[in-house]
């Protein structure tokens, strides 16, 4: 092991290089199985060990100790180009000036960032729906019925109801009431020959109109105006829930989608 590693008494430019000798009959040494026929010596042991420590030493120790008492000239690193030197100093001078970690931040919550869209302290609101289905298409004159024909019928509806009108009185009723109590209720139908199809079109368009017309109420009651992302997504899961009930069989069902901030 003292073979190995350069010690601080040694100069670190004259340190000759010695020839490790018998470095792979030791490493297998270290490593032979032992037999009754093969019995290692004790300094053969030593020497095996020895070698195997200096394989971790030399793979996890930093290799600037073995230049702890070298002096500026003796030293490799400053044997370079003084230009190259100087190229490297402004290198990590520019790395050490540099956050990503700030900057990434100045961009997540302000500071920098171009994200400017807050929700505004809008009142929560719950969105009641109903959808209804005949398993029919009705071929009308005006208001008369003259026909009948394969397919489906579905008419969705949604409102808005605001959340200091959900009085303890409002709680007692029913879905389907409280569907029929919504302000600004919007129904839509819609017909064809595949039930989730044609659910799916009369879901989407009343939860769109039911969410923009609500939209518009809260920018002129109150001035302030609800995210098109979240109307987007508000949207989106009201159709999603109203198209979910409407596929169940039976003709009438309820669905309730709550905004909150």
């Amino acid at each position: 092991l003292s073979s190995m590693l350069l010690t601080p008494k040694q100069s670190c430019v004259n340190a000759p290089a010695r020839p490790h000798r018998g470095r792979t009959a030791l490493l297998a040494l270290a490593f032979q199985p032992i037999h009754n026929s093969n019995r290692r010596a004790p300094v053969q042991l030593t020497e095996a060990a020895s070698f195997v420590t200096a394989i971790f030493v030399f793979a996890t120790a930093p290799s600037a100790y073995a230049f702890t008492n070298c002096t500026p000239a003796q030293h490799p690193s400053t044997n370079a180009d003084p230009l190259l030197r100087q190229e490297k100093k402004a290198a990590v001078s520019t790395v050490k000036g540099a956050n990503p970690v700030a900057d990434l931040g100045a961009g997540l919550f302000g500071g920098g960032g171009d994200f400017h869209d807050e929700r505004d302290p809008i009142t929560p609101f719950t969105l009641y729906g109903t959808n209804s289905k005949k398993f029919l298409i009705e071929e009308l004159q005006g208001n008369k019925i003259v026909g009948r024909r394969r397919g489906f019928t579905v008419e969705a509806c949604v409102g808005a109801v605001e959340a200091p009108e959900e009085t303890p009185q409002f709680q007692g009723l029913s879905t389907r009431d409280k569907a029929l109590y919504a302000e600004g209720r919007t129904c839509k139908k819609s017909e064809g020959q595949e039930l989730r199809e044609t659910c799916r079109v009369a879901c989407e368009t009343a939860c769109s109109e039911a969410v923009a017309g609500q939209a518009a109420r809260v920018a002129g009651e109150s001035g302030f105006r609800l995210l098109a992302a979240d109307q987007v997504r508000l949207a989106r899961g009201c159709a999603r829930s109203c198209t979910y009930e409407c596929g169940k069989p039976g003709s009438n069902f309820d669905f309730v989608v709550p905004y909150r901030r």
